[in-house]
């Protein structure tokens, strides 16, 4: 998305949902064949489902807290200018924006006790 916004010129919107977790039941599958799968496709496929059991259907109700930051503005870059160090520089920009939202909005949203972990 960063190349992307890159390229266009867009702003970006760092955006954070509290309250999530619990919305949906999932199941991951385990064991060796579960891995081959995945590293075969690229992804290890899960399934979840929501209210009354339907999957990928309404989830369970939850409170749920949207904080919306202010729009990073990106420059747009040509094709000559768009390198991996511009790539991570503004890359970096988000996920710093991103911990501040956390950070300014987590007590209020219940959160006050927990860490941000970006992996």
């Amino acid at each position: 998305f960063v190349k992307l916004a890159l390229a266009s010129g867009s702003p970006v919107v760092p955006v954070f949902c509290f309250g999530v977790e619990g919305s949906y039941g999932y199941w991951i599958p385990r064991g060796e064949f579960a891995s081959r799968v995945g590293r075969t496709i690229g992804f290890l496929p899960m399934l979840f489902w929501g209210r009354f059991g339907v999957p990928f259907g309404i989830p369970y109700p939850r409170r749920i807290t949207v904080a919306v930051g202010s729009p990073i503005e990106f420059p747009q870059l040509g094709e000559d200018k768009m390198t991996d160090a511009a790539i991570s520089e503004y890359h970096a920009l988000f996920l710093g924006e991103m911990e501040a939202l956390y950070e300014r909005h987590k007590a209020n949203a219940g959160y006050g006790d927990r860490r941000l972990r970006i992996i």
